[in-house]
């Protein structure tokens, strides 16, 4: 009887455990700084009672953005740049490597919730340059669809964009992807 409880204990850790290994690590950015039209130039905290306000003022037009720096605390930055109402550029930058989204992309790309946006990539490292992929996700766009705006993810493969895609919530209990 005790062997076969060894024998369970052993068999869980390994299922748990390998379970565990194939999962993402995902991050949530450390800090954003706002730089507006007008000069004006704010850096919040991703957990500042502020940061959703400011970005819904973002979206409707209320304030307008020049640029935006997203610092996560493992080191990645991500910058996304804007002239008027169409994103110039949008990148992540580790150390002096900088990689960024196509430009057929930005085009489609709407009014960005930095509020939302997260950084995730393979968990068996301790970076998102360092993994052979990682994403970028963001809620898009000032139209819901079932309470819930549509959700972006750009995928890098190697440290190289390599697609975006779109998910939309077309019920209560589903969403549908596609390309962007």
């Amino acid at each position: 009887m005790r062997d076969l409880k060894l024998f369970f204990l052993i068999f869980s850790l390994l299922t748990f455990g390998s379970i565990y290994a194939h999962k993402d690590r995902g991050e949530y950015p450390k800090s954003i700084k706002f730089i507006f039209i007008d000069k004006e130039v704010l850096v919040l905290s991703y957990d500042d009672s502020r940061l959703k306000n400011i970005c819904d003022e973002i979206i409707s037009g209320k304030r307008k953005l020049t640029e935006v720096y997203v610092t996560y605390k493992t080191g990645e930055v991500i910058s996304a740049k804007i002239n008027d109402k169409n994103w110039t550029s949008i990148s992540i930058l580790y150390k002096n490597k900088r990689v960024f989204v196509d430009k057929n992309i930005l085009e489609k790309i709407k009014e960005i919730h930095f509020s939302t946006l997260t950084l995730s990539w393979s968990s068996d490292y301790d970076k998102a340059f360092s993994s052979s992929y990682f994403t970028i996700s963001f809620d898009m766009g000032s139209e819901l669809f079932y309470d819930e705006f549509p959700n972006v993810q750009l995928f890098f493969n190697k440290q190289v964009f390599s697609k975006a895609q779109v998910w939309k919530q077309i019920s209560k209990d589903g969403k549908q992807g596609s390309n962007l």
